[in-house]
C-alpha cells in the first residue's frame, strides 16, 4: 500500500550555521553601515570644530574690546598715581606746618585755617580719588580675563591689587583728616592732647609718603607694560591746562600747591625708578 507524500516533504537539510556576528549584520550590508557611521562621526567632529571656532572668534573679539576698554582705566590709574606722587611734598609741607602750630601753641591751640570745597571742609589739601579699576573687575567676573595673555593678566592683576590698596589707604587718610578738623578750634592743649594730635599728623605724613612711593612704582609698572598715557596728557592733567578740563579731569590739588608756592615732586622721576624701586618720593625737594 502506497503512502501519500506531503508535497512539502522532501529531503531535509540541516540549517546552515551562522556566526553570532553575521546574525546581527545590518540589512544594508556592513560597507553601507560603516559608511553611515563615518558620516555621522565626521558630522559631529565638524560641528564641534565649528562651534569651537565660533567660540574662539567670539573670545578674541571680547579680548580686543576688553583691551580698548581697559585703556581708559589704566590711563586714570597712571594719572592718579602721578598726582599722588607729585603732590606728596605739598601735602607733607602742610602737615609739617600743622605740627609746628601744635608745638608752638601755648595752652590754647592756635586755630588752623579751614578750606571748604564741595561742602567738604579740610585743614590739609590733598588729592581725593576713587582708585577704582572697574573694567578689570568686570572682565574677571565674566571670564574674559582668563583669555588674555598670561603676562597681561599678571600686569592687570597687579594694577588692580595696587588700586585696592590705595582705596584702603585713602579711606584711612580721610579718617585722619576728619580727626584733624579739631584743629580749627582754639581747644585747650595739655601734654596728652598735644601728643594725640601730633600722632595723628605723623600717621598721615607716613601714610602719604608710602602711598607716593606706591604711586611711583605703579607708574613704572604701567610704563614698562607700554600702557602709559602720553607725557603731554599727564602734564596737562597736573597743570590744569587741558581745554575745558573739569575737577575730575585735572589735579586741583597740584594747581593749588603751585599757586601757594608749596613744593611739588616731578612725576618724571619714574624714569629713574623700577617697579620695585625704593626711591623715596620727593627726595631732595623738602626738608
Amino acid at each position: 500500500m502506497s503512502q501519500r507524500r506531503d508535497e512539502t516533504s522532501g529531503t531535509m537539510h540541516a540549517p546552515t550555521h551562522r556566526s553570532r556576528w553575521r546574525r546581527f549584520s545590518p540589512s544594508m550590508g556592513w560597507r553601507a553601515f560603516w559608511s553611515e557611521i563615518a558620516i555621522v562621526v565626521l558630522g559631529v567632529v565638524i560641528a564641534l570644530a565649528a562651534n569651537e571656532a565660533v567660540q574662539d572668534w567670539s573670545w578674541r573679539n571680547k579680548v580686543v574690546d576688553a583691551e580698548a576698554r581697559l585703556q581708559g582705566d589704566i590711563a586714570w590709574a597712571f594719572l592718579w598715581a602721578a598726582e599722588k606722587y607729585a603732590t606728596q611734598p605739598c601735602v607733607d609741607a602742610q602737615l609739617a606746618a600743622l605740627s609746628r602750630n601744635v608745638l608752638e601753641s601755648g595752652q590754647t591751640l592756635a586755630p588752623a585755617s579751614v578750606v571748604t570745597s564741595s561742602n567738604v571742609s579740610y585743614v590739609v589739601r590733598s588729592p581725593n580719588r576713587p582708585y577704582r579699576f572697574p573694567v578689570w573687575d568686570a572682565l574677571v567676573g565674566d571670564g574674559t580675563a582668563s583669555h588674555l595673555a598670561p603676562q597681561r593678566q599678571a600686569f592687570l592683576g597687579r594694577i588692580s591689587a595696587a588700586m585696592e590698596q590705595s582705596r584702603s589707604s585713602e579711606a584711612e587718610a580721610r579718617r585722619l583728616m576728619g580727626r584733624l578738623l579739631v584743629m580749627r578750634d582754639p581747644i585747650a592743649l595739655d601734654a596728652v592732647v598735644r601728643a594725640d594730635i601730633l600722632t595723628q599728623i605723623n600717621e598721615l605724613r607716613s601714610l602719604n609718603s608710602f602711598e607716593a612711593l606706591n604711586a611711583l612704582q605703579r607708574m613704572r609698572l604701567i610704563v614698562d607694560a607700554g600702557s602709559a598715557p602720553k607725557a603731554g596728557i599727564v602734564d596737562e592733567f597736573l597743570d590744569g591746562t587741558a581745554t575745558n578740563a573739569t575737577a575730575a579731569d585735572s589735579s586741583r590739588t597740584a594747581q593749588l600747591c603751585k599757586a601757594k608756592g608749596l613744593p611739588l615732586a616731578d612725576w618724571h622721576d619714574l624714569e629713574k625708578a623700577s617697579s620695585g624701586s625704593a626711591l623715596f618720593p620727593g627726595a631732595g625737594l623738602t626738608k
